[in-house]
C-alpha cells in the first residue's frame, strides 16, 4: 500500500536528504522579457522514467507580486522557456525552476534515503519533485531608475541625473515633494515612462566609461531588449533614427485601458 505523506524534493543546492546521490542541476538564462530554463538530472532514474511516461514536466514559474502574474510553463524537454510582457511585469519578477507532477502518481523509493521506506510515496499533482533556487530579477525600468525627492522643483517637475557610483550605469530620477507618497512605490506607471523616456534622451551623451570599450552591462541590455524589439538604436550621429520616446515605450509600454462595451 502506498503511503500518502510528504514529497521527497531533489534540490539544485543538494540541501535536500531525502535522495542517497541522484543530482538536479539547472541554469536559468535572461534576455529581454524571457527567461530560459536548462535542467538535468544525475543518477536519478526514477525521475527520468516520470517525464517519459508524461506523468511530470520540467517547469519554470514565474510570479511578480506587484502585478499578480502567476504563471507556470511546462515542457517534456528539459530546456524550457518562459515569456512574459511587459505590462506583466513591475519591479521584482520571481522565476523558480524545478520538475512537477502533472498527474496522480507513485514514486519508487529506491535511490531515495531509509527514511522512507520501502512502499511507494504517493504524489499529488502540482507538486515539485526536484527544485531550483528562486531567483530574482527586476524589470529593467526598476534596475535602471531610483526615485527621489529634490526639494526646489515645482510640483510636477522632474529632473534625472546619470549615477555610476555602483561600477553600472543607474539613473537618479528626482521629483517634487508632491510626489513623496509615490517615491517608495515608483508610482503612478506614468511617472516610470516618462523618467525613462528622459533617461534614453540622455544615454546617446554618456561617457562608456570603460577603456575596454565595452561600456556599463546595462546598456548592453538595453541595446540587446532594443534590437530585440526592432526599435532603432543610439549611435550613427545625425544619421541615427533613435527615438527616446520609442525605445522606453518598447522597454516598458503604457497601459491602454481597455473600454466596457457602455464606453463605447
Amino acid at each position: 500500500m502506498a503511503q500518502e505523506r510528504g514529497t521527497p524534493i531533489l534540490r539544485a543546492d543538494g540541501a535536500s536528504l531525502d535522495w542517497a546521490s541522484a543530482r538536479y542541476s539547472v541554469d536559468v538564462k535572461f534576455r529581454g522579457y524571457q527567461a530560459t530554463a536548462a535542467h538535468a538530472l544525475h543518477d536519478a532514474p526514477q525521475l527520468e522514467v516520470l517525464v517519459d511516461q508524461e506523468l511530470a514536466r520540467w517547469a519554470l514559474e514565474l510570479r511578480c507580486p506587484k502585478t499578480l502574474l502567476a504563471r507556470t510553463t511546462r515542457d517534456s524537454q528539459p530546456t524550457v522557456t518562459a515569456r512574459w510582457s511587459a505590462d506583466e511585469v513591475d519591479g521584482e519578477l520571481f522565476v523558480m525552476p524545478g520538475l512537477v507532477a502533472v498527474r496522480p502518481l507513485y514514486l519508487s523509493t529506491d535511490g531515495l534515503n531509509p527514511i522512507w521506506g520501502d512502499e511507494p510515496v504517493q504524489v499529488p499533482v502540482g507538486r515539485w519533485l526536484a527544485r531550483g533556487p528562486v531567483l530574482r530579477t527586476k524589470s529593467l525600468s526598476a534596475s535602471l531608475l531610483t526615485f527621489e525627492i529634490r526639494d526646489g522643483l515645482r510640483d510636477g517637475e522632474m529632473e534625472v541625473t546619470p549615477d555610476t557610483s555602483s561600477g553600472d550605469l543607474r539613473f537618479k530620477v528626482w521629483l517634487s515633494p508632491s510626489y513623496h507618497q509615490y517615491v517608495s512605490t515608483c508610482e503612478p506607471r506614468d511617472v516610470q515612462i516618462a523618467a525613462l523616456i528622459a533617461v534614453m534622451g540622455r544615454i546617446p551623451f554618456i561617457d562608456p566609461g570603460d577603456d575596454d570599450g565595452d561600456g556599463y552591462p546595462i546598456l548592453t541590455q538595453i541595446r540587446e531588449r532594443l534590437e530585440d524589439e526592432g526599435v532603432p538604436i543610439w549611435g550613427d550621429g545625425a544619421n541615427s533614427e533613435f527615438d527616446p520616446a520609442r525605445a522606453a515605450t518598447a522597454i516598458e509600454a503604457f497601459q491602454i485601458p481597455t473600454m466596457s462595451g457602455d464606453d463605447e
